[in-house]
C-alpha cells in the first residue's frame, strides 16, 4: 500500500502545486487587473483635471474679457458725454453770442454767398432792430424770427444759418478732433 500512498501522495502533492500555480495566477491577474484600473481611473482623473483647468481657465478669460469690455464701454459712454456736453456748451455760447460778434458773423456769412437781394433775413428777436439798422441790402422780417443765428428765405426756399443747426452739421467733422483734443491717451 505504500505505492498506492505514495502515488495518492504525489497526487495531492500535484494538485496542491497547481491549485497553488492557479491561486498565485489568480493573485497576479488579479493584481494586474486592479493595477490596470488604477491606471485608468488615473489617466481619466487627469483627463477630467486637465479639462476642468482648461475650462476654469477659458472661463477666467472671458469673465476677464467682459469685464475689460464692461469698462471700455462705460468709458466710451462717459467720453461720449463730455462730448456732448462740449457741444452743448457750444450752442449755448453760441446762442449767447455778444451783438458785435453775431453781426460780424451775420456780415460774413452773407457776404459769403451768392445772392440776389430778394431774398429775406429771418434774425432773432432781440437782433431784428439792430440788423434793419445795418441795411445789408436784404428785407428783415418782422413776423418770424429764429431761435439763434439766421435764416435766408426767398420763394420756398430756406438757407438755415441756426447756431444749433450749424453745430449740429459740422458735429460729425469735429467730434474727432474734439475727442483728440479732450481724451489725449
Amino acid at each position: 500500500m505504500s505505492n498506492l500512498d505514495n502515488l495518492t501522495e504525489k497526487i495531492l502533492a500535484d494538485a496542491r502545486e497547481k491549485a497553488q500555480a492557479i491561486l498565485d495566477e489568480t493573485v497576479k491577474v488579479k493584481e494586474d487587473l486592479v493595477d490596470s484600473k488604477i491606471k485608468e481611473a488615473n489617466d481619466r482623473k487627469n483627463r477630467i483635471i486637465e479639462k476642468a483647468a482648461f475650462e476654469a481657465n477659458l472661463l477666467k478669460e472671458r469673465v476677464i474679457s467682459n469685464g475689460e469690455l464692461k469698462v471700455r464701454n462705460e468709458s466710451l459712454k462717459a467720453k461720449q458725454g463730455v462730448i456732448d456736453r462740449v457741444f452743448d456748451l457750444a450752442k449755448k455760447s453760441l446762442i449767447e453770442l455778444g451783438e458785435e460778434d453775431y453781426v460780424k458773423y451775420l456780415k460774413d456769412t452773407l457776404a459769403g454767398l451768392s445772392l440776389k437781394g430778394t431774398e429775406t433775413i429771418i434774425v432773432t428777436g432781440p437782433m431784428k432792430e439792430k440788423v434793419k439798422a445795418l441795411d445789408l441790402g436784404f428785407s428783415v422780417s418782422d413776423e418770424e424770427t429764429s431761435a439763434s443765428g439766421f435764416l435766408v428765405k426767398d420763394k420756398g426756399v430756406l438757407l438755415n444759418y441756426t447756431f444749433g443747426d450749424m453745430v449740429d452739421f459740422l458735429r460729425d467733422e469735429l467730434e474727432a478732433d474734439v475727442a483728440s483734443a479732450l481724451f489725449k491717451e
